[in-house]
């Protein structure tokens, strides 16, 4: 099974004509966004079986426009899961910010409890619950289905290297997702397997960790 996560095009919100804490419902495509998603369509030669996509505006456009620009008639199934990052109260800061920053590299080099704003997600709470839509995909569709999963930038980087460290890939992290890019993921019984023993293991020292149990 073939998943493509795809980042949504460029937005109101990343040329500054809205700020980034607005209300959702403001923020669209710009045209450049919608332009990008149009030729980022063009490469995807597969038939797609499902299409999957954050509840933001921004990306509900995107499934959208790429949906057209395929000339197909799919339902958008809206997922919860794919959301952005809850930024806690660093929502309207820029990810140049130097607190943003610092989580960020933290979480690279394995931080999974350290959160964003403090009161924002952390990155175990992001890998569960892109983990568990990929799982519950596999689940739920055919071998040799085709999927689009419209998501948003940091977290589908998020997703990327957590899927290369559970598969033993080591990369010079760097460059992040860009609008409209495409990541693409195969989803096979091993690597189900280990994103499943993966989150159990990450949620269960938390749980431990909870109860003052010093994990093994």
């Amino acid at each position: 099974m073939k998943v493509l996560f795809i980042r949504h095009g460029e937005s109101m919100s990343q040329v500054k004509q809205i700020q980034a804490g607005a209300p959702d419902y403001l923020n669209g495509l710009i045209q450049n966004g919608i332009d990008q998603i149009k030729s980022a369509a063009k490469s995807i030669s597969n038939k797609i079986n499902a299409v999957y996509a954050s509840p933001h505006r921004r990306t509900v456009i995107t499934a959208r426009t790429l949906v057209d620009a395929q000339g197909g008639n799919i339902d958008i199934i809206m997922e919860e899961r794919l959301r952005e990052i809850n930024y806690g109260f660093h929502v309207e800061d820029t990810k140049k910010h130097p607190e943003m920053i610092e989580v960020s590299m933290r979480q690279i080099a394995g931080d999974y409890e350290i959160r964003f704003g403090r009161t924002g997600e952390n990155k175990r709470e992001i890998v569960t619950r892109f983990f568990s839509f990929l799982i519950d995909v596999f689940n739920s569709h055919k071998e040799n289905d085709v999927i689009l999963a419209i998501s948003h930038g940091r977290a589908i980087s998020i997703l990327n290297y957590e899927l290369e460290y559970i598969s033993g890939i080591q990369k010079e992290r760097g460059g992040g997702t860009k609008n409209a890019s495409i990541k693409e993921i195969n989803l096979t019984p091993d690597n189900v397997k280990k994103m499943i023993e993966h989150i159990n293991s990450l949620n269960s020292k938390e749980i431990e960790k909870r109860r003052g149990i010093q994990p093994t």
